[in-house]
This record gives structure tokens, sequence and C-alpha cells, in this order.
């Protein structure tokens, strides 16, 4: 997921409608799912007691025997049905105060197209049957900022998806799956609830970033008014929070007030191109950044959105923009701090839902933090504040859990940072006074292992997963996903918007250098450089360089791995402490021999040598890709091949075929760029020591693997030369896109929509495989597979009770699926699963 201020986007190809009913969106969604829906609760009291936690007690109100006496489903009249339906939906929750009152309105002739406008393309429509809003809110207009939950509704019982399989069957929880997505990333939700109605049988789901949870079925007209009613005084009373069950309580909407206080920072700061960034600025919000390094919360005001992930079970990232919210609190509102005389800077803030069995991102910045001083800092970006709120919440947790001694003893714990002072008395968990410089907030002690006084007020953390664990306890606490946030203070536009080859060529340069000073001195190996990883900077004036690599998701350090991240350090995971001791991790060795990068850049010994150790050489490797991906695409190339080079060079498809184009390519490349001998000196260099690099089978030949200096030489003595042409970016005609690639696919051939993450990158193991595999156009490629649930719930009781070489191919399977989450061909298995402690497993 790229850092810049341009997102990669997706080819034009078919309009968004035609694409629902695509077979590659059909199997991918399938694949996605699979799996990941979970029966829970013996019952549906248990289902909303157990997952909407209340703070207010219910209580049965009215006689509701009656409320759903005309709804009449039958075949056929399922449309018919839906205002009487509205009707009693209405009726059960007429007793309600008008405060937490929400509205019904039936929306199956609305088309509600995915929450972000430039993301529209890139997903098509939904129409939920019936609409509901936020609690004493109005549900017009009628779009995805005003809706708080939605009912999909079928006309007969045998419509019910859960115990069944067959498409059918799929496309019905497709269509929950879809609208839970949405309302995730519209709002922020930590968890969205959607019900479906089949004939007179209702079901309740919990979707999350890892799975989803449905309930069991129960008959709306025997006792289910009275289930419903229960339902939605839950959602409207959560524990913590001021909107529903599921929100994030450290997330609100931007108010007016907020929206032209950020007009007028970015104005004054005269930011770059900042009214263009101004479109959707109602669907903003303000967010607690949780600084694991400081224990305090900052405050952002996060304004545009640059890229986000829009698939449902994965990291979910999301890319915006962000200005720090220096405001104070005054009276009960937000107000300019008089005191503070800086100029809002605008940055970028990331946040994603990271694998427990992956190291948190920001542990890779507070490293190269730690161990590059400022003044040695080049085309490296730096973090200004961030952490795992995740794993903060679960210390929180943990440590109430357990009634810690020190509690007991009385001993006094600094207390939280500020609260927020809102009308409706319900404290967030996480919250500050305007800044982390006003001086209230920065009178308060903190730690980085600091816990509030006060007991967790929840029955499972909400920023981390906890849906695995419920079912089956510790057993699948690998499949768990942990919330993080994190500020990062440079922001760059994408390596292919050059304005000349000369820029881009010195921006990768300025990569290069930056990648060599975080392995040289930090032992941070970036692991996945990828045209989407190497940014021009947006401001260069402050530094040396005007390029930088960014994005450390799949990064290792020396001494990483999930063991290492239980030594007390900052945000060191607890639920890792878990996974470690049950599982025996094993150390950095293996979580370097992962098959890890973006498909089109990987080195050719990763592609071609299975167990092969990730080392910086490969890194050096993929850079020269990334060139060659841009010189084919954005410059006159002068290759007589035309368009045809870029398929002649990145073959998608197996590790096989890819390796063999690109030996193929080092063998006979030959170049001659016209008017740019500057860039025809640097290409013919870099080929020669790539194709000396590689593993070679010749007894004749000797392999020379790259360097930093090697590779740097190069660099720096064809940008000390004349002659580079001006302004001589061209736009891809490869597709009929703006011209701005990122990654796009090349083969007209590959599926679209399924075939690629939101920002365009084909990783290893991606949905194209799998739709590839279902059509039979290429075989699939062999791969290790977690092991199915297993069919009673285990319960870990002293030594670890699966074999040692099981668990680690369960954990190596997960980490490697982690954003292409169980990429398999199946169509959607419903995992029937029994509460713990259950005898007898069986299938609903």
């Amino acid at each position: 997921m790229s850092i810049s201020t341009s997102s990669c986007r997706k080819p034009a190809g078919l309009s968004s409608d035609a694409k629902h009913d695509s077979q590659a969106v059909v199997t991918g969604w399938a694949s996605e799912l699979s799996g990941r829906i979970l029966p829970y609760g013996s019952n549906t009291d248990d289902f909303i007691d157990a997952l909407l936690p209340c703070s207010t007690p219910y209580r049965p109100m009215s006689d509701l025997s009656a409320a759903f006496t005309a709804y009449k489903p039958a075949p056929g009249k399922e449309i018919r049905e839906y205002p009487h339906l509205c009707r009693g939906l209405k009726a059960i929750v007429e007793p309600f105060p008008s405060s937490i009152k929400p509205e019904f309105a039936v929306t199956h002739l609305t088309k509600l197209s995915f929450p972000f406008d430039a993301f529209v393309k890139h997903h098509h429509q939904t129409s939920p049957d019936i609409s509901v809003s936020f609690p004493g809110k109005s549900i017009r207009p009628i779009d995805w900022q005003s809706i708080a939950m939605v009912i999909e509704v079928k006309a007969e019982e045998k419509d019910d998806p859960f115990p069944r399989r067959g498409l059918k069957n799929v496309r019905t929880v497709e269509q929950l799956a879809k609208n839970a997505r949405n309302l995730m990333l519209a709002h922020g939700f930590l968890a969205a609830y959607v019900v479906g109605i089949y004939g007179n049988s209702v079901r309740i789901a919990r979707f999350d970033h890892t799975c989803a949870l449905v309930s069991k079925a129960f008959n709306l007209k025997v006792g289910g008014a009275k289930t419903l009613q229960k339902f939605f005084w839950h959602f409207a009373h959560p524990m913590v929070g001021n909107t529903v069950v599921g929100a994030d309580p450290t997330v609100t909407p931007l108010d007016a007030g907020s929206q032209e206080w950020v007009k007028s920072e970015l104005r004054k700061a005269n930011a770059r191109n900042w009214p263009r960034h101004m479109s959707e600025l109602r669907k903003g919000r303000r967010v607690e950044v949780y600084d694991e390094k400081t224990g305090r919360c900052v405050p952002y005001l996060l304004y545009h959105v640059v890229d986000v992930n829009g698939r449902l079970f994965s990291r979910a990232t999301m890319v915006w923009r962000a200005i720090e919210d220096t405001r104070i609190w005054r009276d009960g509102r937000l107000v300019a701090n008089p005191a503070c005389t800086t100029v809002a800077k605008p940055r970028i803030l990331k946040e994603a839902w990271r694998q427990l069995i992956r190291t948190a991102e920001a542990q890779f910045y507070h490293r190269l933090n730690e161990k590059i001083p400022e003044e040695r800092r080049y085309g490296l970006p730096k973090m200004v504040c961030g952490g795992d709120i995740g794993v903060f919440e679960y210390r929180w947790w943990k440590d109430s859990q357990k009634c810690s001694p020190r509690r007991k003893r009385g001993r006094r714990i600094s207390g939280p940072p500020g609260r927020v002072h809102s009308a409706v008395p319900s404290p967030l968990l996480f919250s500050s006074m305007g800044s982390s410089t006003s001086p209230p907030a920065a009178g308060v002690s903190l730690s980085s292992d600091y816990i509030p006084q006060e007991g967790f007020p929840l029955p499972h953390p909400l920023h981390q997963t906890y849906s695995w664990r419920l079912v089956y306890g510790n057993e699948y606490v690998h499949r768990e996903r942990s919330h993080m946030r994190m500020v990062i203070d440079d922001v760059g536009r994408p390596l292919t918007e050059f304005v000349s080859t000369r820029e881009m060529v010195r921006a990768m340069r300025d990569a290069i250098k930056g990648h060599e000073l975080a392995w040289k001195d930090a032992k941070l190996l970036h692991r996945d450089v990828s045209v989407g990883n190497i940014l021009i900077a947006d401001n260069p004036e402050g530094n040396d360089f005007i390029g930088f690599i960014h994005d450390f998701d799949y990064s290792s350090m020396e001494d990483d791995g999930i063991p290492d991240e239980c030594d007390g350090g900052p945000a060191k995971s607890a639920s890792a402490i878990d996974l470690a001791q049950a599982y025996e991790i094993p150390e950095d060795l293996a979580r370097k021999k992962e098959h890890t990068g973006t498909f089109y850049f990987m080195a050719i010994e990763i592609l071609t040598e299975p167990g092969v150790i990730h080392d910086a050489h490969h890194d050096l490797e993929s850079f020269y890709w990334v060139l060659i991906w841009v010189f084919v695409r954005h410059t006159n190339h002068g290759d007589y091949r035309g368009k045809g080079l870029c398929d002649a060079i990145f073959k998608f498809g197996s590790d096989e075929s890819s390796a063999d184009a690109k030996s193929g390519w080092l063998e006979r490349a030959r170049f001659n760029v016209p008017g740019n001998k500057p860039l025809t000196y640097l290409l013919e260099e870099l080929t020669a020591l790539v194709l000396y690099h590689i593993p070679t089978r010749r007894r004749d030949a000797r392999r020379t693997l790259l360097t930093y200096e090697s590779v740097l030489e190069v660099f720096d003595k064809a940008l000390a030369m004349d002659g580079w042409p001006e302004n001589d970016w061209r736009p891809c005609e490869l597709f009929k896109t703006d011209g701005r690639t990122g990654i796009a696919p090349i083969l007209a051939t590959v599926p679209d929509e399924a075939a690629y993450s939101n920002d365009g990158s084909v990783f290893y193991k991606n949905p194209v495989q799998v739709l590839l595999t279902a059509t039979g156009t290429r075989p699939p490629k062999p791969k290790v597979v977690l092991p199915p649930p297993p069919r009673t719930a285990p319960q870990l009781r002293g030594p670890m009770t699966r074999s040692r070489a099981r668990a680690k191919r369960a954990i190596a399977a997960v980490m490697e699926e982690d954003e292409q989450d169980d990429c398999s061909s199946r169509s959607l298995l419903v995992t029937s699963v029994q509460p713990k402690g259950s005898k007898k497993p069986r299938r609903e």
C-alpha cells in the first residue's frame, strides 16, 4: 500500500456493474469468504450478550406479538413485503427513547457506490434491501455516511445460506459481506453488524477483519420480535463510544467546525494542491493516534483518502492525508490554541490490521529512528508517532483479567492522558487534550508501558480481533489481527509520475541509499521493493534527497521474530507471547525464507530457488526490475516491440515462467533510448551487473552478487552525465487509463477486479492464480495449506498438544496468505463450530 499523494489506479475496463457477475468477482469473493463464516453461540441471546455488550440492561417493552402480522413472505413476493417488514421493525423500536431510535428505509432500488469516490470504478454498486440509520439520526440522505446497519431479505427459509453450499448461497453471503465491508470503511467501524431475513427465519452476523460470526437462526414470528428488539437496544447502547456497538471510540466524524478549521490550516500552510483534496472532506474523521513510545494519544484530522484496500478479511489498509489537531478543549468544544504558533503540516496517516504473527510496522520505524541519527537519515521516511492500539488494549484487558497485584496493593497508576469532554457521558478508551503539545497533556507523566488505572470496560478487546479465540480458544490465535495507526512525516508522489527521467533515476538512487542505510545501520531488510514503494518527495526542499523507500510491512530485522516481541519493550504483543509459547515459533531464519515481495519485481533466485534466504542483493535486483518497469511504460524506449515489450519481460503466471522471461531479457537486452544517452548508459551497465548476479548453471560463469557500491556507482555516473532531456515523461499506452500506472495487468487474458489488491499490486499467491485455477487456464502451484479447523474445540493445557511441525506449517501458511487470505478455488465452505466444551461437532 503506497504512502503517496496519488493512488495507483486499476485500469479502466468493464463498468463496475458489469464486473458484478464476472467469474473473477464471484470466485474471488468465494475464496475470501471460504472457511471464515463461523456460527457462534448456543442461542441468539448468548450471541447478543457476548458480542454486543450493553451499557443499559435491556428489558422487554410492550407487546410485540403483532409487530410482523402483516409481513407474509412467499416466493415471488419478496419485494412486495419490504414495506410490511419495515413497519414491523419500526414497531419494535417505537418504545425506544427518541435519542436512540433508529430509522428504517427500503433501499433495494437505491444504488450505493463504494464509500470513497476515487475508488468507485474499482467496486460495483450495492443495493441493501433495508437500511438502518444511526440511533436518533435520520436515514436521509441515503448514503453510506448515514447508514449504520443493513438488512438483506429473501423470500424463503431455504434461502438461508449458512447451512448450505452452492453458488447461490455464496452470492447471498457475499451480499452481506460487501455491505459489512462498506460500513467498516465508511465509518471506521471495528466490526459491522448485518441482519439476514429468510422468510420467517432470521440471523445476525458480526463481521470484522478476520472472519464473521453468525447467530443461530430464530423465528421472526415466534419470539423473534423480542429478540430483534433486544438486538437493536444493545446495538444502540455501546459500553464505550457514543454511537453504536462496533464503532471505534477513537474516531469521530468531522463536524462543520472541524472541516472549516482544516481548510483554514491548509490555506495558511499553502499545502500542495490542497483544494483538490477537499472534495470529500465531509467523509473525513478525527482519530486518536496511540504513540507507543510515549504512551500518549495524539489527535489527527483525516481529510483525504489516498489509498484503501477494499478487501474485507485483510489488513484493510487505509492511507489518509492528515494534519495534527492542535486545538484545545474549552467550554465543551474544540477551539484554536492561542499558544500554538506553528503552521499545520500535511502528513500521511496509515492504519491497518496486521496479523498477530507479523511484527508491527511501527517497530521497523522505531528501529530506523533509534539506529540512524537525524543528520544521517537519507532516502527514508520518518515516523512522527504511532503504534499498535490493539496491543495496548490487549495489555490493559489482560491486566484487568488477572487483577494485577499492584492494584491490590493500592499502588497508584498514572491517570489517562485527558478526556474528551462531550455532551454524551461515554468516555473514550483513548483520548487527548487537543494536542500532544498542549499544557494539560504535556503535564501528564506517561510511559510506553502505561496501563490505565480503570479496569478494562469490555469483555474482550476492541482493537484486536478476538473472534477465532471465542470459537476455538488460543488454538487459532494466529488468525487474529491487531489495529495499528502511524503518522509519516514525508509525503510523496508515485515514481511513475516523474517529470523527467533524470528525476526518476535520482529518486531511485536516493531510495537505494535509504535501503542501504536501513540495512547497514539498522539491520532492517525491506524485502518488498516495488514501484509502489518508491516515492518522489512532494517537498524535497528540507531534505538532501528527492526520493525515498517506504512501506516496511514485510521487512525483517536481524533480531526480528515473534519471541523477540516478548521482551517488554513498547508495543510488544502480549498475545504474541501466547502464540510463541504455544507454537514455538522459529527464529528469523524461517521468517526470511518466506516467499515475500511483489510478484513482478521479485529477484529471479527468489522465484526459482525454494527456501532461499532473502538477502540485500535480492532487493537490489528488485530495484533493477522497477527501473525496467518504469522505462518500458513511461519513456520512449525505442524498442521495435513497442507495447509488447512489457509483456515480453514481465510474465504473470508461474514463478518459472516469470523467471525465464526475465533471464531471457537479460541475455538479449539492447538499449538505445532516443535522445537520452545517460539513461542508455545506466540501463546497459545495470543489465550487465544483474546478468552476472543471477544464478547460472554454466560452468564457465562466475556469479558476482550485486552490492550497494557497484549499483550506486552506475547510478552516480549516469546522473553526472550531460544530455538528460527535460519533461520526457510519457503516459502509459498499454491501457485506457489516465496514463499514471503503478502495477496494472500486462496480459489481456488475466481476469479483472479480484485479480489485484486495491493499489493494483499483484502479490505472490494472489487471487489471479485462484481464478486461473478455477477456470483451468493454468495448473495450480503447490502451496502450504492451513490445517482445517479442528472437529472439536481444543483446550490448551500444559505442553503443546499438536505436533511442532504441523504448528509451524499452520503459522507459515497464515503469514504467507496475509494480504491474500486463503486463496483457494473452493466454493464457500461454512465452517460449523461448536461452543467450547461441546462433545459432538456437527454441521448445521
